[in-house]
């Protein structure tokens, strides 16, 4: 989390068993926050279609305030980023195709897209680390 100039540590879990792939530390607060990070890369040359699917298997999805999906999609030739959910566990339901046995989020990853899933759409990791202090800096002044 080189972009929040230090602020922010990241931490993996041993074991993925509790639908947390990345923890965030801030050493500011002194809070935490899970994500769960779904990616699609793109591979050289191949168009980039209407929708993205990030499937989150119900059995091991919980909602919990500090628990975020992270869905990305990832240029395959530079490496780069290219469109980012930042979606609140509680809202995954809300926004996911509900299947047996999980959700199906299937965004449109265009900037002019005016989705479902365009309130948690973010063009840039900058934009990402931002709501990330915000929420834990909220999370923070309600335990103070």
């Amino acid at each position: 989390m080189m972009v929040s100039g230090g602020r922010l540590s990241c931490y993996a879990p041993l074991v993925d068993d509790d639908a947390v792939d990345l923890l965030i530390l801030d050493k500011v607060t002194g809070e935490t926050v899970g994500l769960q990070i779904k990616s699609r890369t793109y591979k050289k040359g191949e168009a980039r279609p209407r929708t993205v699917q990030f499937d989150v298997q119900k059995p091991s999805w919980r909602e919990h305030s500090r628990l975020f999906l992270m869905a990305v999609t990832v240029d395959g030739v530079s490496g780069q980023t290219e469109t980012i959910w930042l979606v609140p566990s509680n809202k995954v339901a809300e926004v996911g195709g509900d299947k047996e046995r999980k959700w199906a989020l299937t965004p449109n990853p265009r900037p002019q897209s005016s989705d479902r899933y365009s309130p948690y759409r973010f063009d840039d990791m900058n934009a990402v680390v931002d709501r990330l202090i915000t929420h834990l800096e909220r999370v923070a002044s309600a335990t103070d």
